[in-house]
């Protein structure tokens, strides 16, 4: 009888002290991670000319070896910034082409160009802060922010400018900014991956929608005058490259998430061909290297924002 009470005593006391010990909770799953990877779809432009194109991912380069994923949406203008929009901020036209438009075409609506990259993102502080708007660039020089709101156009350098080089863009900021060259490529290609030229692959239709060498009469053109792209932007192949905020560098990584260019070296990226650009550089694949303090008649820029 006492071996049988000794029993059930070991027994109770081996279920008490389990029932007492804290129970190992199995660990909460982690949640998977989100990637983007819907080709960025775009609106319809707003009063200003904007487009909005959506976050989503694409391949990039000529043989789709660059995979980009944007997490954010973007806005970019639907033309290249005009003679008239860059002379109602800056207050002067530094444009070779002031004269002599094409029949039918408005003189203050073709493109600026004579501009640097330093200019380009001078314009876009300065328009910012004309519209009420925060500036996404930073220059400082002795350690002294740029006055941008008084900032005059001779006072840019011209020369390769260390302090400027060094510019900081916020890409959280509502202002206007140039477009990196990710965002760029994505919106000349207009939602499609297998065009070659910025509304076609086909060669014998390129003269529909760009400005080059066969049909440029070695002049710039009135924006909006060719059909556009898929994303309802215009001139993305043709008339004036365009300036990106990228400083150049390796453009074959298999994979990126918002890429902003290379940390070193003074040369910005071009895209886009020009009026009297053979037609290799009108590939939208095709980069061009540039200093940022040259200027010449073939190189514009159009604006781009970050949307909130």
């Amino acid at each position: 009888m006492r071996k049988n009470s000794f029993k059930v005593f070991l027994v109770l006391s081996f279920i008490l002290m389990v029932s007492a010990c804290p129970h190992k909770t199995e660990p909460e799953p982690t949640p998977p991670i989100t990637t983007v990877t819907k080709t960025p779809t775009a609106s319809e432009a707003d009063a200003n000319g904007f487009v909005t194109i959506s976050a989503g991912s694409m391949p990039l380069n000529s043989d789709g070896s660059y995979h980009v994923t944007l997490t954010k949406a973007y806005m970019i203008c639907d033309h290249e910034v005009t003679q008239k929009e860059w002379q109602d901020v800056m207050g002067s036209n530094p444009s070779g082409f002031r004269s002599n438009p094409a029949t039918g075409e408005v003189q203050e609506n073709r493109p600026v160009e004579q501009v640097s990259w330093y200019d380009a993102i001078a314009y876009c502080n300065k328009r910012s802060l004309s519209e009420g708007l925060t500036p996404c660039y930073s220059v400082k020089v002795d350690e002294t922010e740029v006055d941008w709101e008084n900032l005059k156009y001779a006072d840019i350098p011209t020369d390769n400018n260390a302090d400027w080089n060094a510019a900081v863009c916020d890409f959280s900021k509502k202002g206007y900014r140039l477009p990196t060259e990710a965002e760029w490529e994505i919106a000349a290609r207009g939602g499609l991956t297998g065009d070659v030229y910025a509304g076609t692959d086909d060669v014998s239709k390129l003269g529909d929608y760009a400005w080059y060498r066969d049909n440029g009469d070695l002049k710039t053109h009135e924006v909006k005058k060719k059909k556009p792209n898929g994303y309802g932007l215009y001139d993305m192949s043709g008339n004036v490259y365009e300036r990106c905020w990228d400083r150049y560098g390796d453009y074959t990584t298999s994979e990126a998430t918002d890429p902003t260019g290379a940390e070193l070296g003074t040369e910005r990226v071009g895209r886009g061909g020009h009026f009297d650009s053979y037609l290799p550089k009108h590939f939208m694949s095709y980069r061009s290297r540039m200093a940022p303090n040259k200027k010449n008649h073939y190189n514009g820029f159009r604006l781009a924002r970050t949307v909130h």
